[in-house]
């Protein structure tokens, strides 16, 4: 199974019998009309302004597939989500928790020094040894509140991102993080990467049952999905950052591959190909899983991970971010 990635803006998603079909305006006026077996599709991302036909969203839907809207710039902007769960005692668990101070500050620990770990690995498998990420996993334990332990993420993310420069290569150099809009290609595809990331995250975390608006890391008064957003924390160093930073050491990305329109970068069509083909590569990758202890892609262990906390919540089990050395 595959995600079937839409991207040219003039593009239209339909449906003929079982199969799903895409067609591209082409330069001459004319459309040329791509077939693509349903059943070999798991997810529909549309990014940019494509459209889809009314039969083809409720086929998707009918089959149990997500379709997901990303911006030209790769931000996430909505799902459109087949019914799946009905599990109400899972999300009555994830709203407990929310008032239960004791065990969310404990899960929130968690998250955030799986983070800062796979971050501290990301600049090892760098050779950048001597990084201060470590003695901010040692910290996390000992903060008090939410508020201490976000501090903590916060400014080891701040020093994570002041070695970016040191890890790329030549022509490319790394400001500072920066997003709405990314004002430098590296920035650009870091947001691309994240919102790629958040369509997997968002897809697990209704494929599990959970109520995608109620969090522990992030606030729910911001109207985002914070429990996607706190899932994908540990999830961000290990998948997003690792593919911008091979993508570009490896010149698979190179600078003409960006367009740059009022101070804002993004990927050309070229660009956006290869890097979705890199996404995929990256999500098909195989490891051992530390928990479970058998092998897994990095789409699978998403889910798994979705899986885990709804047994913390339900059951108690402690709850293991996904931590790679």
């Amino acid at each position: 199974m595959s995600v079937l990635y839409v991207t040219q803006p003039e593009a239209v998603l339909g449906k003929n019998y079982e199969a799903f079909t895409v067609s591209l305006k082409q330069e001459d006026g004319n459309w040329k009309k791509q077939s693509i077996p349903a059943q070999t599709v798991e997810q529909v991302v549309l990014m940019g302004n494509p459209q889809v036909t009314g039969d083809a969203l409720t086929y998707a839907l009918e089959l149990g597939m997500p379709i997901h809207y990303l911006s030209g710039y790769g931000k996430y902007l909505g799902s459109a989500l087949p019914g799946y769960s009905r599990n109400g005692s899972l999300r009555l668990a994830q709203f407990e928790l929310y008032n239960d101070s004791p065990r969310r500050l404990e899960l929130v620990k968690a998250i955030v020094a799986g983070k800062i770990q796979n971050q501290y690995t990301v600049l090892y498998r760098q050779k950048i040894a001597n990084s201060s990420l470590k003695s901010y996993k040692k910290l996390v334990p000992q903060k008090q509140t939410l508020d201490e332990v976000r501090g903590v993420e916060g400014i080891a993310a701040k020093d994570y991102f002041a070695e970016w420069t040191a890890m790329l290569k030549e022509p490319w150099s790394f400001p500072g993080r920066n997003r709405r809009p990314p004002t430098d290609p590296v920035n650009s595809l870091l947001s691309f990467g994240y919102g790629l990331l958040r369509v997997q995250v968002t897809a697990a975390v209704h494929i599990v049952g959970l109520d995608p608006y109620v969090g522990y890391l992030h606030e729910v008064s911001r109207g985002q999905p914070a429990i996607v957003l706190d899932l994908m924390e540990e999830f961000r160093p290990l998948v997003a950052d690792s593919l911008v930073l091979s993508v570009l050491n490896k010149r698979e990305i190179q600078p003409n591959d960006f367009t740059e329109s009022l101070g804002a970068y993004r990927l050309n069509d070229d660009g956006r190909k290869r890097f979705l083909q890199a996404f995929e590569r990256k999500m098909n990758d195989e490891f051992t899983h530390p928990v479970f202890d058998y092998r897994c892609t990095y789409r699978r262990a998403i889910e798994l991970q979705a899986r885990l906390l709804s047994r913390y919540l339900q059951e108690g089990i402690t709850y293991k971010p996904l931590v790679l050395r």
